[in-house]
């Protein structure tokens, strides 16, 4: 598999420099610091970058101004998926923060819970049986960093790409300056190639768009 991605990397790189068999090598070629080049499938992650931390990611992650700008024009839609089986974080209950207010016993209550369950780990953690034990202790330090996590619903974004627009260019404001993008697709693929301008950063105004996703609660009746 790493074979064919380097393969593929190459090939992508050696293409990028060659405008035409008419025109031969081309002014500006993807290996320039002007220009970042992506090779991005149907769904919006990355094949081929010149950064290789880039490849695997969601495209949307590494440039959210583009991407912003991909979604708006019609080129990639967003589907929203749900996962039925997935965990999340289980919420603890938080009284209310108005509540010690309201009277100071509340204030010395919490105190009090504090200090006992701190004074019971402390026990916990240095009786003398686990004295005999050093790896108790550390037992006890790992159960304490445990999420507890509980079955739930998910909803998450995924992207698809519209294969009846086969090119597009466009330039983005971005505060003080612009930056100008060009996707082509490549024929009889599900990829695109995306040449974006490198010098103008819009992470300012544009945030990253992820994958990131969100527990669906429901209101029962």
């Amino acid at each position: 598999m790493q074979a064919s991605m380097d393969l593929l990397e190459r090939v992508f790189f050696s293409i990028a420099k060659q405008c035409s068999d008419v025109e031969g090598i081309c002014p500006l070629s993807c290996e320039s610091i002007d220009v970042n080049c992506y090779l991005v499938d149907n769904n919006g992650f990355v094949l081929v970058s010149k950064d290789r931390g880039d490849v695997g990611k969601f495209f949307g992650e590494i440039d959210g101004s583009v991407m912003a700008q991909l979604l708006k024009s019609g080129l990639y839609k967003r589907v929203t998926l749900y996962d039925y089986q997935a965990m999340c974080k289980n919420a603890h209950h938080h009284t209310s923060g108005a509540r010690p207010l309201l009277s100071p016993f509340y204030g010395l209550l919490a105190l009090i819970k504090w200090f006992f369950s701190h004074f019971m780990m402390f026990l916990l953690e240095f009786n003398i049986c686990g004295l005999w034990h050093n790896d108790y202790v550390v037992d006890a330090h790992k159960q304490r960093k445990v999420e507890l996590m509980q079955p739930c619903n998910t909803e998450y974004p995924s992207f698809m790409y519209d294969t009846s627009i086969r090119e597009t260019n466009s330039i983005i404001k971005c505060g003080r300056c612009q930056k100008m993008f060009v996707l082509q697709q490549v024929p009889n693929s599900n990829l695109v190639v995306l040449v974006v301008q490198a010098d103008c950063d819009c992470s300012r105004q544009y945030a990253p768009i992820t994958l990131m996703p969100k527990e669906v609660k429901y209101i029962l009746p």
